[in-house]
């Protein structure tokens, strides 16, 4: 350490949201210990989750959509954000039957494999992982009106290990990598 301070300590003087809806991006202007004024930019989001949905026969559901900003399809597990009002494990559930027309077996609750957080640097994005095992078919995806309608959305069944061996090759997204090895465990 130098001295100067650290941003922990640094004085916020001025908060403006440079976009509201659909994503929520922020500038704060800071003052440093040491004077020095600086701009701090970031994506302000709800909390959000993310769920392994695994079938009795050890097949992994995974959702292909096409991605705008990274100009590829990507192999994803089902994720969102949660509504004013409702718990993670119902935000979980609802994505779970939204994004793969998926849900719960009778008599099985979500596991909740923990809680981590994305890309520090740019957001202040926390996820909730949760295990469904093992998942039934409820009929087709539902995808909401708002934005999904337009992402080319598919599922894709995969072996549990398989998609495991995916990783970093046809699975390069870093919070489907980390649910998967979260919830490897508790499937064999």
């Amino acid at each position: 350490m130098t001295g100067l301070g650290s941003m922990r300590d640094a004085e916020l003087l001025s908060t403006e949201v440079l976009v509201d809806k659909p994503k929520r991006f922020v500038r704060e202007q800071l003052r440093m210990p040491d004077g020095v004024e600086i701009d701090w930019y970031y994506a302000d989001t709800a909390e959000s989750v993310m769920v392994v949905p695994v079938t009795a026969a050890g097949t992994v559901i995974l959702v292909q959509q096409y991605r705008h900003n990274l100009k590829t399809d990507t192999l994803e597990l089902p994720a969102g954000i949660s509504t004013a009002g409702e718990s993670m494990a119902a935000a979980a559930q609802r994505e779970l039957v939204e994004e793969t027309g998926h849900a719960l077996a009778a008599g099985v609750s979500l596991r909740p494999l923990g809680r981590l957080y994305a890309l520090p640097s740019e957001t202040n994005k926390w996820i909730n992982f949760f295990l469904a095992y093992p998942v039934v078919s409820t009929g087709t995806a539902e995808w909401d009106t708002e934005i999904e309608r337009y992402f080319d959305m598919s599922t894709v069944e995969v072996p549990f290990d398989e998609a495991i061996a995916s990783i970093g090759t046809r699975i390069t997204g870093v919070e489907t990598a980390s649910a998967l090895m979260m919830a490897r465990p508790h499937i064999r």
